[in-house]
Protein backbone atom coordinates (compact mmCIF):
# COMPACT_ATOMS: atom_id res chain seq x y z
CA UNK A 1 0.00 0.00 0.00
CA UNK A 2 2.69 3.14 1.12
CA UNK A 3 4.79 1.95 -2.57
CA UNK A 4 1.58 2.11 -4.53
CA UNK A 5 0.86 5.96 -2.51
CA UNK A 6 4.64 6.59 -3.16
CA UNK A 7 4.25 5.90 -6.84
CA UNK A 8 1.51 7.87 -7.50
CA UNK A 9 2.86 10.81 -5.60
CA UNK A 10 5.93 10.38 -8.16
CA UNK A 11 3.90 10.28 -10.35
CA UNK A 12 1.59 13.50 -9.59
CA UNK A 13 5.13 15.31 -9.03
CA UNK A 14 6.40 14.46 -12.29
CA UNK A 15 3.18 15.45 -14.37
CA UNK A 16 3.24 18.74 -12.21
CA UNK A 17 6.51 19.53 -13.15
CA UNK A 18 6.12 19.15 -17.12
CA UNK A 19 2.73 21.06 -16.86
CA UNK A 20 4.97 23.75 -14.88
CA UNK A 21 7.65 24.71 -17.11
CA UNK A 22 6.29 27.99 -19.43
CA UNK A 23 7.18 28.48 -22.78
CA UNK A 24 10.29 31.06 -23.91
CA UNK A 25 12.09 32.59 -26.27
CA UNK A 26 15.43 32.71 -26.90
CA UNK A 27 17.37 35.87 -27.20
CA UNK A 28 20.93 36.86 -27.61
CA UNK A 29 23.34 38.80 -24.66
CA UNK A 30 24.73 41.65 -27.07
CA UNK A 31 28.29 41.11 -25.54
CA UNK A 32 29.26 37.96 -25.72
CA UNK A 33 26.41 35.84 -27.90
CA UNK A 34 25.06 33.77 -25.49
CA UNK A 35 21.66 32.72 -25.43
CA UNK A 36 19.11 34.15 -22.92
CA UNK A 37 16.23 32.47 -22.05
CA UNK A 38 12.89 34.60 -21.09
CA UNK A 39 9.09 34.35 -20.74
CA UNK A 40 7.14 33.97 -23.97
CA UNK A 41 4.77 36.58 -22.75
CA UNK A 42 7.54 39.07 -22.31
CA UNK A 43 7.66 41.75 -24.47
CA UNK A 44 11.80 41.79 -25.21
CA UNK A 45 12.88 41.21 -28.36
CA UNK A 46 15.98 40.74 -30.19
CA UNK A 47 16.28 44.30 -31.06
CA UNK A 48 16.60 44.98 -27.43
CA UNK A 49 20.23 45.73 -26.30
CA UNK A 50 20.17 42.66 -23.45
CA UNK A 51 23.03 41.11 -21.59
CA UNK A 52 23.47 37.77 -19.69
CA UNK A 53 24.22 37.69 -16.18
CA UNK A 54 27.55 37.41 -16.43
CA UNK A 55 27.79 40.40 -18.73
CA UNK A 56 25.32 42.21 -16.99
CA UNK A 57 27.76 41.77 -13.66
CA UNK A 58 30.79 42.61 -15.57
CA UNK A 59 29.68 45.59 -17.09
CA UNK A 60 28.02 47.33 -14.60
CA UNK A 61 29.15 45.19 -11.42
CA UNK A 62 28.20 48.13 -8.74
CA UNK A 63 25.72 49.88 -10.17
CA UNK A 64 22.42 50.32 -8.11
CA UNK A 65 20.23 50.76 -11.22
CA UNK A 66 22.26 48.54 -13.77
CA UNK A 67 23.63 46.07 -12.02
CA UNK A 68 22.37 42.73 -10.99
Amino acid sequence: MLKRIFAIACLAALLLSLVACGASKILHCDNCGVEVKVKESSNMEEDWIIYCAECNESLFGDDPILGG
